[in-house]
């Protein structure tokens, strides 16, 4: 069985990972620079319709469910070798490449020194993931090895650990997850990353720590407000143009002080404004 070594800045899990672990200091520090990069490169790179969105999907669902049944976990992994199949590798290849030019310039090499707990789990399955394209030119005993690796990694129990739990080992996962489903029945919609880490602050600022959590919103205030701005050069619309500064001054007046489901609303709101705004 041909052995090598794991490039790891070519790995969609781990890097996704640090990127998240990279927000959630950013918060902690109170970078904001920081946070605001990891999130920009989130949403540049990991959007609906991308070549590392779909291989980010495959890592998901071959990393986190918890299944009880040896013959569904089988079928997983054969609908997860269709669909790795079905992705375009150059695009892929060229996406990987635009990434890691992006986190070199933004966070230097050191970037990639930060601790991923599956480390192990997650080079296993990009492994897998290559060898599936690779058709015949695969090592057909790794293949069968790390297939068996990724069949048991799908049985493994799970003890998912979240961005709080980085912060604050008191919080609880319970009360996360119920904050989370319960502003998605509210809002009617899935959150987005953004907006889960929000919730996350939110749970954070009631159990008293409230200096994350204005900090995001201030950063959520200034990001619309200049997406706006930029939005105020290219409209056409004179009637709509005039009403931007109205917007914005709206929301420079938006209260972060209050701690309350109204206040957690608007800046979720905020948050789709800003998505919405970045796309035109």
């Amino acid at each position: 069985m041909t052995k090598r070594s794991h490039n790891k800045k070519r790995n969609v899990g781990i890097i996704y990972e640090q990127l998240l672990a990279t927000i959630a200091a950013g918060i902690v520090e109170n970078n904001s620079k920081k946070t605001s990069q990891g999130q920009t490169l989130i949403a540049r790179f990991f959007r609906e319709g991308t070549e590392l969105y779909k291989e980010h999907r495959l890592f998901k669902a071959m990393v986190e469910p918890e299944i009880k049944d040896g013959s569904l976990a089988t079928k997983i992994l054969d609908e997860a070798k269709k669909a790795a199949r079905s992705h375009h590798k150059t695009r892929l290849t060229r996406e990987k490449n635009r990434l890691i030019r992006e986190i070199n310039i933004n966070f230097g090499k050191d970037f990639y020194n930060t601790k991923v707990k599956n480390y192990t789990e997650y080079a296993t399955i990009q492994t897998l993931l290559n060898d599936w394209r690779a058709y015949s030119e695969a090592d057909i005993s790794r293949v069968t090895l790390f297939e068996q690796k990724a069949h048991d990694i799908l049985l493994k129990p799970k003890d998912n650990k979240s961005l709080k739990e980085m912060k604050d080992d008191q919080v609880d996962n319970l009360v996360v997850k119920v904050m989370t489903e319960k502003f998605n029945d509210k809002y009617s919609k899935q959150l987005t990353e953004v907006q889960q880490m929000l919730v996350k602050e939110y749970v954070f600022a009631e159990n008293g720590d409230t200096k994350g959590f204005k900090s995001m919103l201030r950063k959520i205030q200034e990001t619309v407000i200049k997406n706006l701005s930029d939005y105020e050069i290219e409209c056409d619309n004179n009637h709509v143009a005039n009403k931007i500064n109205e917007v914005k001054e709206d929301i420079r007046t938006l209260n972060i002080n209050t701690l309350d489901d109204n206040t957690m609303t608007r800046f979720l709101t905020l948050c789709d404004l800003s998505d919405e705004l970045r796309e035109k």
